[in-house]
């Protein structure tokens, strides 16, 4: 695919020069604001240190732990972020205060509230964004891992109108279709559909997913079928279906080849 200048490919912190550089342009952009509101470069250069120790904080949590999750936990992460950012207002103040007095902004008891708003607010929220940016790259790719170990591909669902309703059903979750006068019944894992639908037309569009015809009047996904004789299918559900002579060969020896694969 064309990588334009307006590509989302663009947002995304896949490398650690991306994430080093929004990083840093967000911790000068802040200081930058503080900079100017006030006029004093000694403020800026204390931003400048609550800033970085948010950043590093924040990327810890969501890089190094989060990621790692399979569900976001979001008690937890308020949980961390609470200790975490009483933990540094802590050390910058006594660091600030006994080494730096003339640079510390308690010093300055109108501007204490600014500080304690301002980068907890907005580092609370970039953090939190990011954990959630982080997890999702890692559930993303846990998904697909999983998918590429049992050998199945990502496949999109398939859509149906049945009973005045759009209905979105999984391949793998159909076991079989069935003619029905002019509707075709989708039998699946969870319930079934009634869509007024041709199974010729059925037969076309899930032939890409791997179902197959075996009668005229029945459409099976192979992953189902338990056992099988040269003109009988039995399901994991105990269901039989018929195998006609127009279709037999072409099904025995896909579920052959899987047998083999197994």
């Amino acid at each position: 695919m064309k990588l334009t200048l307006f590509s989302m490919k663009w947002f995304l912190l896949d490398s650690p020069i991306k994430k080093v550089c929004f990083w840093g342009i967000l911790l000068l952009l802040a200081s930058w604001n503080y900079y100017t509101d006030f006029f004093q470069p000694f403020q800026a250069f204390l931003m400048a240190i609550l800033l970085t120790c948010q950043v590093i904080g924040m990327v810890l949590i969501g890089y190094l732990w989060l990621g790692k999750q399979k569900k976001f936990p979001r008690i937890t992460f308020w949980s961390i972020t609470l200790a975490f950012t009483i933990f540094r207002f802590l050390i910058v103040f006594f660091i600030l205060q006994y080494k730096l007095p003339e640079w510390t902004v308690f010093h300055h008891p109108d501007r204490v509230g600014f500080y304690l708003f301002f980068t907890s607010a907005a580092f609370i929220f970039f953090g939190y964004s990011y954990s959630i940016y982080e997890w999702g790259l890692a559930a993303r790719q846990d998904y697909k891992d999983s998918m590429a170990i049992s050998g199945k591909s990502i496949q999109p669902p398939i859509v149906i109108r049945s009973e005045g309703k759009t209905v979105r059903l999984l391949p793998q979750d159909i076991i079989y279709l069935e003619a029905n006068g002019e509707y075709v019944k989708y039998c699946t894992k969870g319930k079934n559909h009634m869509c007024f639908q041709r199974m010729k037309t059925a037969e076309h569009e899930l032939k890409n997913y791997g179902l197959l015809r075996a009668h005229r009047s029945y459409i099976v996904n192979p992953l189902f079928v338990e056992s099988y004789s040269s003109n009988l299918l039995i399901l994991k559900n105990n269901q039989e279906i018929p195998i006609s002579n127009s279709y037999r060969d072409l099904f025995l020896k896909t579920l052959k080849n899987r047998d083999f694969r197994n």
